[in-house]
């Protein structure tokens, strides 16, 4: 049997799954509700770009960010990364550049591309693989709902004391009181 089959064990993946979509939709909210307060933000087409490193400056008036030169093809693009992820560049690297889907003055505009930075910046993504396992999930109840059931299990018992009841004394004589011997 299948274990999205067990009864358990789907519940448990179903409980996960609508945990996660759960989350997904809060961070969602969450930075909708961000955008909304934040008057200096507009949106920006989400990309991802291989880049080549030509400096890295410091910003001063950000505790946040500093500014990366890098070229992009025959241009060259002054990127707003964070402090930590621009302190690890070096010039003439090579690297991955992720797009935020929004600018502001405030946060990083650009993030070194790995996966878990493109599940935090779009985690609308998550909601694929979740609709995915509610679809296998379903499929399996369905499979499961349509096999057939076990057989019934039959035991053999051992009937001859149940045979043996029919030369029994009936109830009425057994519940007799014992006679004194004298009596006769």
């Amino acid at each position: 049997m299948p274990p999205l089959s067990r009864p358990a064990f789907r519940w448990s993946v179903l409980i996960g799954l609508w945990a996660l979509v759960g989350a997904v939709l809060w961070i969602l909210l969450v930075q909708v509700f961000l955008l909304a307060l934040n008057p200096f933000c507009h949106l920006q087409a989400p990309g991802a770009a291989h880049v080549q490193v030509r400096s890295v400056d410091r910003d001063a008036d950000s505790q946040i960010t500093d500014f990366v030169t890098v070229k992009h093809g025959d241009a060259e693009r002054v990127l707003r990364l964070a402090k930590a992820e621009a302190g690890e560049l070096r010039a003439d690297d090579e690297v991955w550049i992720l797009d935020a889907w929004y600018v502001d003055g405030l946060r990083p505009t650009q993030f070194r591309l790995t996966l878990l930075r493109v599940l935090l910046e779009y985690p609308a993504l998550l909601l694929l693989p979740a609709a995915w396992g509610l679809w296998r999930v379903r499929k399996a109840k369905q499979v499961a709902d349509a096999a057939p059931l076990p057989p019934v299990r039959r035991t053999f018992t051992d009937d001859f004391h149940l045979r043996a009841q029919r030369f029994a004394k009936p109830a009425a004589e057994q519940q007799e009181p014992p006679r004194d011997i004298d009596e006769r």
